[in-house]
């Protein structure tokens, strides 16, 4: 798993949009915005370790981040969702699904 770094946040809250280095870092991509003390996070956070590596999993918990408000406001009004942990599954840079939870099974389908 790669945590979202600061600048790319901050790319997040400026164009209203994940960058490509996100979503075309590998042909299957996973991302999840999601504030640390979510308990559905914390399972998710047990079994993505063991998702195959091929697939790159990229995650922010924004709630511990100064620009929180931001993030989040954009993951709610323009992303559209106000639930956590919000999951977009990406293939070839395409997005092809969104969720919130999910379990392993449920998490791989998405990326099938």
């Amino acid at each position: 798993m790669i945590e979202i770094s600061d600048s790319q946040a901050e790319y997040i809250i400026e164009n209203k949009e994940l960058p490509a280095e996100i979503t075309n870092a590998a042909e299957k991509v996973a991302v999840i915005l999601t504030q640390n003390w979510c308990p559905q996070w914390i399972i998710m956070k047990k079994y993505l370790p063991e998702i195959d590596s091929d697939i790159k999993i990229f995650y922010q918990c924004y709630n511990i981040k100064p620009y929180s408000y931001k993030l989040m406001k954009v993951k709610e009004t323009v992303l559209g969702n106000d639930l956590i942990p919000y999951v977009r599954y990406y293939k070839n840079g395409k997005l092809t699904a969104e969720t919130n939870y999910v379990n392993k099974e449920e998490f791989m389908s998405n990326l099938s």
